[in-house]
């Protein structure tokens, strides 16, 4: 049985602060999803959007965005603007 990409996020995150305790915070999780409408718009007014890569990780002065997916996971149509928007900053994705 294949991880959820909640568990696969879990797993990258927990790995890599155990792994490399000397750059702990620069792997952070982004909150783009909510629990209640009321929740969505509040985050939504507070910067968060759909598409956003579920990690970023700021290493060696540059940001790199990561998309996790299950084996039946695929990007949607915002994933892959936010996607496209990076790459043509120079952004790795």
């Amino acid at each position: 049985m294949q991880p959820t990409e909640s568990r696969l996020q879990g797993l990258c995150f927990q790995w890599h602060w155990n792994t490399f305790p000397h750059y702990r915070g620069l792997l952070h999780m982004n909150n783009n999803t909510s629990q209640n409408a009321i929740k969505g718009a509040l985050n939504r007014s507070m910067g968060v959007v759909k598409g956003v890569a579920d990690l970023e990780y700021f290493f060696a002065s540059t940001g790199h965005f990561i998309e996790l997916k299950s084996q039946e996971g695929i990007q949607s149509e915002e994933q892959k603007l936010f996607q496209s928007r990076i790459e043509e900053q120079g952004g790795h994705y």
